[in-house]
């Protein structure tokens, strides 16, 4: 297989959505046992924001911060 084509396999394993990192499915929110295979994990994201090392995540650290001054 070449290095262009993906691996079901890969695409599969637990990952977010936002940062791209493999995770165990505890520490995932999101995800779609029923979806088809390579979908399920498209709409997981960290449950903890402060391991997701995600624009979208540090925004929302930063608003949740902000609140607490």
């Amino acid at each position: 297989m070449s290095n262009n084509q993906s691996n079901v396999h890969c695409i599969d394993r637990p990952r977010c959505s936002r940062c791209g990192a493999f995770r165990r499915l505890d520490q995932l929110n999101g995800y779609d046992p029923l979806a088809p295979m390579g979908q399920k994990y498209r709409n997981a994201y960290c449950i903890r924001l402060a391991d997701c090392d995600s624009t979208v995540s540090k925004a929302h650290l930063k608003a949740l911060t902000e609140h607490m001054e």
